[in-house]
């Protein structure tokens, strides 16, 4: 096992984060530290996933009328999964305005492997959201993924070490080199796969627990999928991990345009 896929098993097992009645699922990975608030009307697309009694899972992103692209490990355990609801249109976790959709069907990517490579899945919901899905990156946008290109990652959770969010946060972070993500990257890990977002110069600003399975955005796209990075939700490792979307959405089946 690779110093990596024993960093991330940790990772997981030490995120547990509200998840009790979730057996199996993996815990959320991250949220937003740092970054700024900002709201579901700003971001129609932002979906949160959450146990039936009501508790914050991950989160995800509405692609089509009927289908959420999140992280594997938000939902590895099929079954589990399937009890889970899926919210649209809430600002405020507390609040409860919104849609509320239940799952009825999940589909991991084929070579997700455990230790959030292929990190990537589909939820299939029993009804249509009333909101603007996003469109998925696709082989035509490379340029997205430029090494100094900037995008946005959404979430909640987390807003420091012990802090949950009491809203939707985003930040703005910097497409990076994958050493730049060390120790949640190693070399087993290349770009074609992955996507490294560092802080922009002068802050601290990155994912934390409790927004796995969220969007990375640019250019009007969901080109990543956030899967770890800054568990501690701490100034010590900003670093943030997603995988690249446009490496899994010919496996989930997603229309690319």
């Amino acid at each position: 096992m690779s110093r990596f896929a024993q960093r991330a098993g940790g990772a997981l097992v030490a995120s547990a984060l509200a998840v009790a009645t979730l057996t199996a699922v993996a815990s959320p990975a991250v949220a937003i530290h740092g970054g700024k608030n900002t709201t579901t009307g700003a971001h129609p697309y932002m979906m949160q996933l959450r146990t039936a009694g009501g508790e914050h899972v991950c989160g995800g992103t509405l692609v089509a009328p009927t289908k959420v692209l999140t992280a594997a490990h938000c939902v590895r355990d099929a079954d589990a999964a399937l009890k889970l609801k899926v919210v649209g249109g809430r600002t405020t976790p507390a609040a409860t305005n919104g849609t509320v959709r239940s799952v009825t069907d999940v589909r991991l990517h084929s070579r997700y492997d455990g230790f959030l490579r292929n990190d990537a899945a589909v939820l299939t919901l029993s009804a249509r959201m009333p909101y603007a899905p996003l469109p998925v990156a696709g082989s035509r946008d490379n340029a997205k993924y430029a090494l100094g290109k900037t995008a946005k990652a959404v979430g909640w959770g987390l807003t420091a070490r012990d802090t949950p969010a009491t809203r939707l946060k985003e930040a703005t972070l910097t497409i990076a080199a994958l050493r730049t993500c060390e120790p949640f990257t190693d070399a087993t890990h290349t770009r074609a796969g992955t996507v490294c977002g560092a802080p922009p110069a002068g802050t601290k600003d990155s994912i934390c627990r409790g927004d796995s399975g969220g969007p990375l955005v640019a250019g009007g796209k969901v080109i990543g999928i956030t899967s770890t990075g800054n568990k501690y939700c701490d100034g010590d490792h900003p670093d943030s991990v997603f995988t690249r979307v446009s490496a899994v959405t010919a496996d989930l089946g997603l229309p690319v345009s």
